[in-house]
């Protein structure tokens, strides 16, 4: 991709010129690229990207209809040159929570008891729902984590004792704007 700037003769221009080269204005910039030439058949796994794509651009292309969702996207994409915030409601769609830890080594099983829990980007994740299973799978506990202003991790008060802690499971869901989903796992003895 080649950007060109303060040129008369190609400012503004927009469409193929050759067989190689297509011309685009973003933002103002006029960009150069190569023409893709591919005439493949797409694979299975590339029509499901294709499709998850579109669903993307048609939650971006809603979210700028919002006046309050553009302006927050807005504020995600920063003021980069191709910096706009239908390309970040289009990353938001795209990219899932992803829950990094749960610390558990202060978890003693008593009622009140505070997990934590680390996720890749807090602004992005706006809802956490805590199952605390036994060893069969069935749920002893559920609930919200909750994330206040200025830290740094969720945070799940336990409502209950919990005497045994063999064979329990801590399973976190994390969702993010667009609605995905990331559920995480974690055994503690």
């Amino acid at each position: 991709m080649a950007l060109i700037k303060e040129n008369d003769l190609t400012e503004g221009m927009s469409g193929k010129f050759g067989k190689k080269i297509v011309f685009r204005v973003v933002r103002g910039v006029t960009v150069a690229t190569r023409r893709s030439t591919t005439e493949r058949v797409p694979t299975e796994k590339q029509l499901v990207h294709r499709e998850r794509f579109q669903r993307a651009a048609q939650y971006a292309k809603a979210k700028m209809q919002d006046p309050v969702a553009k302006q927050e996207y807005k504020e995600m994409a920063g003021n980069g040159a191709f910096a706009h915030p239908f390309a970040a409601a289009l990353g938001d769609y795209l990219t899932r929570p992803k829950v990094l830890d749960v610390k558990v080594s202060g978890f003693t099983g008593a009622a009140g008891s505070i997990i934590p829990v680390l996720v890749s980007d807090n602004s992005k994740t706006i809802r956490m729902k805590v199952d605390i299973r036994s060893a069969a799978g069935s749920v002893i506990e559920s609930g919200e984590a909750s994330l206040k202003a200025g830290d740094t991790e969720w945070k799940y008060i336990t409502k209950q004792a919990h005497p045994s802690l063999t064979g329990v499971k801590i399973v976190i869901t994390a969702i993010d704007r667009p609605g995905n989903e990331t559920i995480f796992e974690k055994l503690l003895a």
